[in-house]
């Protein structure tokens, strides 16, 4: 918690000065990541199991997958390398020293069809250093067969399986993954139990399901029936009726048009029937009296042609919480901060803070609800336009109990103790205001 409430740099040194041990022997927190003490993927069965019996018996749970970039500086960080900038401009590939992290986070429920994503796996995905040019042939043969056991697709079937063990045998998973994840590594190796959500590309190839007199005939067992057309086309064709269905984006529910077609087949799936739902693009306007708008169309495939259409739709819509995680994992956390460079204290410290983070999540969860007006908010903000509790909202509460304080009427008490009409030059707010308010 020491890490979440501090004012400065998330830090080792920063943690142990907001827990107020700075005058104590400092080594015993440097040991505890450096020596590899505990095992970070241990840390998350506590919010494994209360996200678990947040929804019923037999309801799925569902999750998110995807990686980020944690930036470092120094050169001898344990897992960090050069790799593509993802907010770079797309007429150039930018590079960044970082390291690579994958995590994956389940959803907890909230009202009107949204979520939160609570992280429950960060696990750190280096790529292994290339030889140099001196180095011989077995030494290239060792590099490439280690570095195609790291990548990012193998270590997400790893990290899927490993959470499909932690889950009950009953309890049906689901995982959702961009573009990605949405290839014949991830999709042919995933688990029993476990099924996926991912985004194709709209000239991807098709196939129909191999009618029963193929599979009689002499020779090789056939996988894949007749060429279908793309996911485009299919959009673009009258004949396969749209329909509309109910989902949640942001704080609304939105009705989508879509198309559903089950029982396709394709070669990143092999064998398994698969149905793909596209989905027609919303209309918005920027401004009250700009013109109209279209975003890109989705197509989304399902490993699993049992799930209702408009579960597919609302689950993949979900997808996009967990880069809320990475947003405020890095600007609220400073999950990147920490100066560690060796590689225990590389693989423990980041799923140590995310941790702290889903700890959060939860006790704030259980302490104001999924209501959007459980905590008071400044001023200048439009009420309208909020949709939740932020986490910044969350640390701020919890300062205020650490300060033995009252947060709501603390923060009324703070907000009108200079009246209103007072000028900034001479009023000096105390530093209880500059506690409860603190912002990086």
């Amino acid at each position: 918690m020491s890490n979440a409430v501090s004012l400065g740099r998330h830090t080792v040194a920063g943690m142990i000065g907001a827990a107020g041990r700075q005058g104590q022997d400092w080594s015993a927190a440097y040991r505890l990541f450096e020596r590899g003490r505990f095992d970070p993927m241990e840390l998350f069965d506590v919010v494994l199991k209360e996200l678990i019996s947040s929804s019923g018996p037999d309801a799925p749970v569902v999750g998110m997958i995807d990686d980020t970039l944690l930036r470092k500086s120094g050169r001898q960080v344990h897992g960090a390398a050069w790799r593509r900038d993802p907010l770079g401009p797309k007429f150039s590939d930018n590079l960044v020293w970082a390291q690579r992290w994958l995590q994956i986070s389940l959803a907890l429920p909230e009202a009107n069809g949204r979520c939160r994503a609570v992280p429950v796996d960060f696990t750190h995905c280096p790529t292994p250093a290339k030889p140099g040019k001196s180095a011989g042939a077995e030494a290239l043969r060792e590099y490439n067969a280690l570095r195609n056991s790291m990548r990012l697709p193998k270590r997400a079937v790893e990290r899927i399986a490993a959470l499909r063990r932690r889950i009950p045998t009953g309890r049906k998973l689901v995982i959702a993954g961009d573009g990605g994840y949405t290839n014949a590594t991830v999709f042919r190796s995933v688990p029993d139990g476990v099924s996926l959500l991912g985004r194709l590309r709209k000239d991807a190839k098709l196939f129909s399901i191999p009618s029963p007199e193929a599979s009689i005939q002499r020779g090789r067992k056939r996988v894949y029936g007749t060429a279908l057309p793309t996911p485009e086309q299919m959009r673009q064709d009258d004949a396969i009726p749209w329909k509309e269905v109910r989902a949640a984006t942001g704080d609304k529910l939105h009705t989508f048009r879509i198309k559903s077609i089950a029982g396709v087949r394709s070669k990143i799936a092999g064998e398994r029937d698969l149905k793909l739902v596209i989905v027609q693009p919303l209309r918005y306007r920027l401004t009250a009296k700009s013109r109209l708008l279209y975003r890109s169309p989705a197509y989304i495939v399902s490993t699993d042609p049992s799930i209702p259409d408009e579960d597919i739709l609302q689950w993949y819509l979900w997808r996009w919480e967990i880069e809320l995680n990475f947003r405020d994992e890095k600007s609220v956390l400073g999950i990147h901060q920490p100066q560690v460079r060796t590689r225990n204290s590389v693989e423990s410290l980041p799923p140590f803070v995310a941790c702290s983070y889903s700890l959060l999540l939860l006790a704030g969860r259980n302490a104001f609800g999924s209501g959007k007006s459980a905590l008071p908010l400044p001023k200048w903000r439009n009420r309208k336009n909020v949709s939740r509790i932020s986490t910044n909202q969350y640390l701020s509460a919890a300062r205020s109990e650490m300060l033995d304080f009252s947060f709501k009427e603390n923060f009324s008490r703070f907000t009108n103790m200079a009246g209103e009409n007072a000028k900034p030059l001479y009023f000096v707010p105390p530093l209880d205001h500059v506690i409860l308010t603190a912002r990086k």
